[in-house]
């Protein structure tokens, strides 16, 4: 087709050059969600989804990374998406893109660069590539799009899957360009989704419906020009056509990125961090959490008692409840152990949630997106004595980076299900040379098998 401006903007982003720089800033986040994907993999309902897509031991297809099972590309992207998100732990974009960038990007061009002879630079192009379509794109569509009740982890990433996939299989512009109008055909998610099992699937179709896309460009497939834009284009008809101009992406990181130091919504780790900043001066449980946040924070959130881990993960004073109780957030918290048909299993930690209290506060510094990410608690104690701590930023921000020490924890802790703590450590360092390993295959092959075939001795 003639792609219409800014599609022809888009298309030519797709073949844009990668800085020396920005290939150097993709290393971590890439490690971080190779690990973030293997304790996702690690989780039964990985095995389920597996088995819905007949993946199996037999070679000769693409094998899903961390672990022994081969499908075709899409369904393996798929997975990885799937895998990627599952556990919310995978990192955030949280003033242009509003999504996690790293899931549906890297769980299409993992599918494609697990073949021996890509080398790991052009992964590392392919990753950067998608996040910056995600970027673009979130610069004409937000926050109308999130507003509007759209996952644009889910919208978007279909866009960034297609755009490192074009990359990643050398597409022209031209054909890039149709591999973007027909991901347009299997865009969407809610964030009605949020909480339950769909959301980090509709990050895994994502993942799919992108790399499927680029295959039938590669193949002479096209799209029609208006599918992304125009009257009925499917970025306007998300926004209510509130489309603003498309701004081309700076550097990559960019400056929302957020690598996660706690496997829940993004929008509760400021609070948590300042929690845990004031808890040790605390003698005794809090009588009283008070958090001020945003006001548009709580339509992100889910209230009332969790049914479950996915849920929990959405909940403020859950998260807080654990915080204030355990002085950490971790993995642990979320297993579905810690939970019965009730609710969290815990009875302190229910009784903790009951003092939780959440107010609006207009005051904390909002950017691009409109919605601040940081937050005000108030620590009451028993005798009425009060602590509060403002946190302006999340951990693992820009503004507050993650050191390599509390990045190579939480791989660990990633890793705990499938390999030794001193295994774990060995791997990242490992990570953090990727051009050391003779190919992107090479690499992935490190990985330990996180999830094999039910039928597989292995």
């Amino acid at each position: 087709m003639d792609a219409p401006a800014p599609l022809a903007s888009l298309a030519e982003l797709c073949a844009a050059p990668v800085t020396p720089g920005e290939r150097a800033a993709a290393v971590r986040p890439l490690a971080d969600t190779l690990g973030v994907m293997l304790a996702g993999l690690a989780d039964p309902r990985a095995a389920d989804l597996a088995a819905t897509l007949g993946l199996s031991a037999a070679p000769g297809r693409a094998r899903l990374p961390g672990s022994a099972l081969h499908g075709a590309a899409s369904d393996v992207a798929l997975m990885a998406g799937f895998a990627a998100h599952l556990l919310d732990f995978d990192d955030d974009e949280t003033e242009v893109a509003m999504a996690h960038l790293s899931a549906p990007v890297l769980g299409a061009a993992l599918a494609l660069a697990a073949r021996a002879e890509t080398p790991v630079a052009m992964l590392l192009d392919g990753y950067v590539t998608g996040c910056r379509m995600m970027l673009a794109l979130g610069s004409m569509a937000n926050p109308a799009l999130y507003r509007a009740g759209w996952h644009a982890t889910s919208a978007l990433g279909s866009f960034g899957a297609a755009a490192a996939s074009a990359r990643l299989l050398g597409l022209s512009p031209a054909r890039a360009a149709e591999a973007l109008g027909l991901a347009a055909s299997g865009a969407g998610g809610p964030r009605g989704a949020f909480g339950g099992e769909g959301k980090p699937l509709q990050v895994g179709l994502a993942a799919a419906n992108g790399l499927r896309a680029a295959e039938l460009a590669a193949a002479g497939w096209t799209a029609a020009p208006g599918a992304l834009f125009g009257a009925r284009g499917l970025l306007g008809r998300m926004t209510g056509g509130a489309l603003a101009p498309l701004r081309l992406p700076g550097a990559f990181p960019p400056p929302g990125f957020v690598t996660k130091l706690f496997p829940s919504c993004t929008a509760t780790h400021a609070a948590v961090a300042e929690l845990l900043a004031l808890r040790p001066r605390m003698t005794a449980p809090p009588a009283e959490i008070l958090c001020a946040v945003d006001p548009f924070v709580p339509a992100i959130l889910i209230p009332g008692l969790p049914a479950g881990p996915d849920a929990a993960r959405f909940s403020l004073a859950y998260c807080l409840a654990v915080a204030a109780r355990t002085g950490a957030l971790g993995p642990e918290a979320f297993e579905a152990a810690a939970f019965d048909a009730d609710g969290p299993r815990d009875p302190e930690i229910r009784a903790l949630m009951a003092r939780v209290r959440v107010t609006a506060d207009e005051s904390l510094p909002r950017g691009p997106s409109g919605i601040a990410t940081g937050a005000v608690v108030t620590l009451t104690a028993p005798d009425g004595t009060r602590l509060t701590g403002r946190r302006e930023a999340a951990p693992g921000s820009a503004a507050a980076p993650l050191t390599d020490t509390q990045l190579a924890e939480k791989f660990a802790a990633c890793l705990a299900p499938v390999a030794r703590p001193s295994e774990a450590r060995a791997l990242w360092q490992r990570l953090l040379s990727p051009t050391d390993f003779p190919s992107a295959g090479a690499m992935l092959d490190a990985l330990p098998l996180a999830l094999t075939d039910r039928k597989d001795p292995r």
